[in-house]
């Protein structure tokens, strides 16, 4: 019995595995979503956070502390799992991620800001990938045969 049967299972199986994240990861905004999601998270622990004693925790009680993060991670989880609405999504996350530069300690002291703004431009720039990679063997195979010859035929430079 020889162990190269099962390496090559176990490697045949983590390639498929990588190749069907690959297309998944393709078919939508994934940076896009990772972006806001992440900057969701860096609000959020910026406003779980105390300098010596003095907490930042800005609103009504430190409602929108919980509330913004939570729109901009759910905004970009939305993105990845809907992709046909990630502009709405998109553009919900860009102005929560500008309303929280006034609303939980600058931003997450600017960078979840950043990182909300970044992130919303990617999922509000994606476009699905409409291209067709097979090709049908009734299409011609060069540019040249698409084209309509001219009227006149060929233009000679000769008087």
């Amino acid at each position: 019995m020889t162990t190269a049967e099962p390496q090559t299972a176990r490697s045949t199986r983590f390639r498929d595995t990588l190749g069907g994240f690959r297309f998944w990861r393709r078919t939508r905004p994934f940076w896009g979503g990772l972006l806001t999601a992440l900057a969701g998270l860096e609000i959020f622990g910026t406003t779980q956070m105390s300098l010596g004693g003095l907490a930042f925790q800005l609103g009504p009680t430190g409602f929108l502390s919980w509330l913004i993060p939570a729109i901009l991670v759910t905004c970009g989880m939305l993105m990845w799992f809907k992709p046909q609405h990630r502009i709405l999504y998109a553009v919900v996350a860009a102005v929560t991620a500008l309303f929280s530069l006034i609303g939980v300690n600058l931003g997450g002291f600017f960078v979840g800001l950043l990182l909300g703004a970044f992130g919303s431009a990617l999922g509000f720039g994606w476009m699905p990938d409409t291209h067709r990679t097979v090709r049908s063997d009734d299409e011609p195979a060069d540019d040249t045969a698409r084209t309509p010859p001219s009227a006149g035929g060929p233009r000679s430079s000769t008087s």
